[in-house]
Order: C-alpha cells, then structure tokens, then sequence
C-alpha cells in the first residue's frame, strides 16, 4: 500500500508542478481561451474535476491509515489541504449581490481564474503572455 500512496503522491505532485509552471510557459491568450471554455459550458466540468478529486483525496487518506502514519504523512497532508482549499474556492459559483459585486455579472470564482491567468507570477517574476 505505501507503494500506491507515493504513486498517487508523486502523480499529483507532478500535476501541480505542470499546472504551475503552465502560468509561466503558455502564453496568456492560449490560457484565457482554456480557461474561458470551461466556464462556456458551465459548471460541468469544473463539477467534475472537483469530485474526481473528492474521491482521489478520499483515497489517499484510506491508504494513508492503512499505511500508517509515517514520512508520507507529511506531503499527504499538503497535498489534500492543497486541493480541499481549490475546491472551497471553486464552491464560489454564485454571483455576488449587486452592491457587493463588480461591474461584471461573472461568478468571483470565474472573476478570480480570469485575474490569475491575467498576473499569474508574484511581485518581480514576470510570465509569458
């Protein structure tokens, strides 16, 4: 079982350093209309994407008791407190009331997807786009 446990680990390792770095190599253009096209259709796919990863979190945590707590535990927490606070952003689906909302009627968390792909670096590092 410790030998699925760092699979899974490593897999979602390795998919959070590609989604990082994809802010920085894929040029903003190419991102927005990604990112645009999820929100096109809906919530859908994003609605999918979360219980995919529900169940997947669910997983390492079973194979973490029955592994047992050990040096894993570590990077297993950071990974599904990682994804529990994606996801407790992606519930934001609901507008904003209208004194309280941007001049746009997007959901926040589309507003938000848009103003990180538009700056995804920190102060200093620029991205390509």
């Amino acid at each position: 079982m410790s030998v699925a446990l760092s699979i899974v680990l490593i897999a979602f390792c390795a998919l959070g350093l590609v989604k990082f770095a994809v802010g920085f190599v894929v040029p903003y253009p190419t991102r927005i209309r990604r990112v645009a096209s999820y929100y096109d259709r809906g919530d859908r796919i994003i609605s999918i994407y979360d219980t995919v990863t529900l169940v997947i979190i669910v997983a390492l945590i079973v194979l973490l008791f029955v592994t047992g707590i050990h040096d894993l535990s570590f990077i297993t927490g950071l990974i599904v407190g990682m994804l529990v606070v994606q996801i407790f952003f992606h519930r934001f689906s609901e507008p904003l009331l209208e004194d309280k909302a941007p001049e746009s009627s997007a959901p926040p968390r589309q507003i938000m997807s848009y103003a990180i792909q538009a700056r995804p670096g920190w102060r200093g590092v620029k991205s390509c786009g």
